[in-house]
């Protein structure tokens, strides 16, 4: 890492080494490589003292090379996923257009979906649009027709056991043959969807009698209530509920101690227990972070740095939360109500990703040409 970040940020790295490891059974890197990661993740995040150079060594140039040349790679979604190929994840090509309606587009769409997360009923022309999607439309758009017929679920499953089980079955996203940088990259706002399906009253459901009939409680690990897990968690808790969440600030200090304290990655490389939703949130605050890191040296420059530390950030937080419900048997209708707010934080962050990506496949929230398609409808 650089000279001029100091003792603190080597310590930081060295723990690093030690504490961010892979999700058990799956050894899909070696501490050296985590020790790479750690390392690039906090170099990316620091600026450079003025006239200071990029330092040689096992991190030092081209160390995005290094972190890609294991036998993990980022995309692989486990052996649980669909064999079906999915592309033209945006859909923005011929195949993938919307049929029903000629003079109506995904980017309208994506568009409108944003600015009604979790207000279905407020929006008569969304309603109407998505119904006639789920009715009338192929499913060559996968992400197109995920992300609809899961903002549908308040209406079409009004009863939380119902949402719950769905979840588990139709609407569980970890069996789509597709990755969640590539879900970000694509704008279709399915992370949103899920979160603005995790109300206070859904996830008080799981811990009613009815719901522990279907969903039996689940033992919590030491890790998950450490002080600094603890911290991390409300500090996203509070971002979520703020009236100004686009102000929030990801609280990079206590995302950082998760690891370096070894309260929460102790358990990775001992076995003795972990809390694989902390190190998944840690690393999604960390891939805010890197999106929202001023350029120094012009947006090409940001755009590269930010989107290389981004993507390898998410595809780690992708690791730990499939782990998380395939290998340790936490059903999809659980984790959408996780209090670890992993889903918005993959929206907030979706959010951030398109001043860093050109044609990231919707053109921005109220964009000009989305509203003229939908007035023009």
């Amino acid at each position: 890492v650089r000279q001029s970040a100091g003792s603190q940020v080597a310590r930081h790295a060295l723990w690093g080494c030690r504490f961010l490891a892979p999700p058990r059974p799956m050894v899909l890197a070696s501490c050296r490589s985590r020790l790479a990661l750690f390392a690039a993740l906090l170099a990316a995040l620091l600026p450079a003292s003025p006239g200071e150079e990029e330092p040689s060594g096992e991190v030092g140039d081209d160390s995005w090379s290094r972190l890609t040349t294991d036998d993990w790679q980022p995309g692989r979604v486990g052996e649980f996923n669909t064999t079906f190929p999915i592309k033209d994840m945006e859909c923005l090509g011929p195949e993938t257009a919307i049929r029903f309606n000629a003079g109506l587009d995904w980017a309208t769409v994506k568009a409108a979906l944003h600015l009604s997360l979790g207000q279905l009923a407020t929006d008569t022309w969304l309603f109407q649009v998505v119904a006639k999607i789920q009715r009338d439309e192929p499913d060559t758009c996968v992400l197109g027709i995920t992300t609809t017929s899961s903002f549908l679920l308040p209406v079409t499953m009004p009863k939380f056991r119902n949402m719950a089980r769905m979840l588990n079955t139709d609407h569980n996203l970890l069996v789509l043959n597709v990755t969640f940088y590539d879900s970000l990259r694509s704008g279709f706002p399915v992370f949103g969807v899920l979160d603005s399906l995790a109300t206070p009253e859904f996830r008080a459901w799981f811990a009613t009698e009815e719901g522990l009939s279907f969903f039996p409680s689940r033992p919590t690990t030491k890790a998950c209530e450490s002080p600094v897990a603890s911290a991390l968690r409300e500090a996203v808790d509070r971002g979520r509920t703020s009236d100004e969440p686009e102000a929030w600030q990801p609280p990079l200090h206590l995302a950082t101690a998760l690891f370096s304290s070894g309260e929460a990655g102790l358990v990775g490389c001992s076995g003795a227990g972990w809390c694989a939703p902390a190190e998944a949130a840690a690393l999604l605050v960390w891939a805010l972070a890197l999106a929202r890191r001023p350029g120094t040296d012009g947006p090409a420059a940001r755009a590269e740095g930010g989107l290389s530390g981004t993507s390898e950030a998410v595809s780690r937080a992708e690791t730990l939360i499939r782990s998380h419900g395939w290998d340790e048997g936490v059903p999809f209708g659980q984790l959408v109500a996780t209090p670890w707010n992993l889903w918005w934080l993959l929206h907030r962050l979706q959010l951030e990703l398109p001043p860093l990506v050109d044609g990231i496949g919707f053109e921005g929230i109220g964009s000009s040409s989305a509203s003229a398609g939908r007035q023009e409808l």
